[in-house]
């Protein structure tokens, strides 16, 4: 009798003094994306899936929808922890990471670690997101391009040794060919290869091409602030007829990209979808109050869309096109606006200036480094259905 007494008193000791595995000290939010499970979600946090089913209510079978908000627990301590690198040496962002914390708690330049994964160094990294870590004495100088456009999966291939193979990233491996379990591939599989354009001269010598269009006079401007490549766009396609700092003026402000500028026009940070930017729609109404006449293509077949762009190149108007920034691959995400409206958003939404066309693809004027160059057509899909094909038709 006194000892199994001694056994329970030791038992109730041990639970008291043994730490929960998740203690609720801070909660953060995680939006669902296309191809999420709760399994990957608690991979990428580090959690068990029970974990996030628990703090959710609801059970861990269950299945996610895209533009669903979960609570995700993170652990005491989590944030002092030393990073855990896969053998490859890649790193699984955490929620409240960024690209300067993960940088210097790697010993390396944030320019260098930006630079590895296609990022600007004051980008946005987002929970789940395969980051390349290079090595302490990585360089700029030191970055590959990769040069191969498709690649068949061979026995033993991994998501990690191909991204390190090809000078890119699990992430942009992932999303290019809609790989929903970044750890599963199969061999004979045929992988598209996204290229490395971090890095690129201000102005990029265009190659003429047949059946070119190419419209005149539009200058290149580069935008003033973090996120007012919409206004800079919208100030190159008017061909100068008014200025990024005018339309700013009198843009609305929304909540609702739709609606007017959401979030902070300066920024520090670059990709973020809460200090975003803004949409077609809002963009129209700045430009009217300026005057200035414009034409709306929104949520058409793709098809459609191309065709309605090279008819107004050839009536000589320029055209305001919604992309991601550096032609990136990106996953889109609903969320819900405080007017109630379902809106998606893309990290590191941007615009460009359509000039001109040929049989190979569009060219742009770029407002971020105010660069000229070419969108080959298959980019310019893949970048204009992740906007539901969004541009604004200038009319001068």
């Amino acid at each position: 009798m006194k000892f199994s007494r001694l056994i329970g008193i030791l038992f109730l000791a041990l639970v008291l003094i043994a730490p929960p595995r998740v203690r609720a000290e801070t909660l953060f939010t995680h939006t669902v994306a296309w191809g999420e499970t709760i399994t990957s979600i608690a991979r990428a946090y580090d959690l068990l899936p029970q974990e996030i089913a628990r703090v959710n209510r609801f059970d861990s079978n269950r299945w996610l929808w895209v533009g669903q908000t979960l609570t995700i627990p993170t652990r005491a301590g989590d944030q002092n922890d030393s990073l855990i690198l896969t053998p490859s040496g890649y790193h699984i962002v955490r929620a409240g990471e960024s690209l300067d914390s993960i940088a210097t708690r790697n010993g390396i330049d944030v320019g260098a670690l930006a630079f590895a994964n296609e990022l600007p160094p004051n980008g946005i990294v987002y929970a789940g997101w395969s980051l390349k870590i290079p090595g302490a004495s990585a360089t700029y100088a030191s970055a590959q391009f990769g040069a191969t456009s498709t690649y068949i999966v061979q026995r033993g291939d991994t998501l990690a040794a191909l991204a390190l193979r090809f000078s890119t990233t699990i992430q942009s491996l992932a999303i290019a060919n809609n790989i929903p379990n970044l750890w599963l591939i199969y061999a004979g599989q045929r992988l598209k290869i996204p290229r490395f354009n971090a890095a690129r001269a201000n102005t990029v010598a265009l190659v003429s091409a047949s059946n070119e269009i190419r419209l005149a006079n539009i200058p290149l401007y580069r935008q003033q602030q973090t996120l007012t490549c919409e206004e800079a766009a919208a100030a190159m396609a008017t061909r100068g007829k008014i200025s990024e700092a005018q339309l700013l003026a009198v843009m609305p402000r929304d909540d609702n990209p739709m609606r007017g500028i959401r979030g902070r026009t300066n920024s520090p940070d670059f990709g973020s979808l809460m200090d975003y930017g803004v949409y077609a729609p809002a963009l129209l109404k700045g430009l009217s109050a300026l005057g200035i006449k414009s034409e709306i293509l929104f949520d058409s077949s793709y098809d459609d869309f191309k065709n309605a762009i090279l008819a107004h190149l050839r009536a000589g108007r320029a055209i305001i096109w919604w992309q991601t920034w550096q032609d990136s691959y990106q996953l889109p995400v609903l969320i819900k606006t405080n007017d109630g409206a379902m809106v998606r958003v893309v990290p590191y939404e941007h615009t460009s200036v359509i000039v001109g066309a040929n049989d190979r693809g569009v060219i742009v004027h770029d407002p971020y480094d105010a660069s000229a160059r070419l969108i080959a057509w298959n980019d310019f899909r893949r970048e204009s259905e992740y906007f539901d094909n969004m541009a604004l038709v200038i009319f001068n």
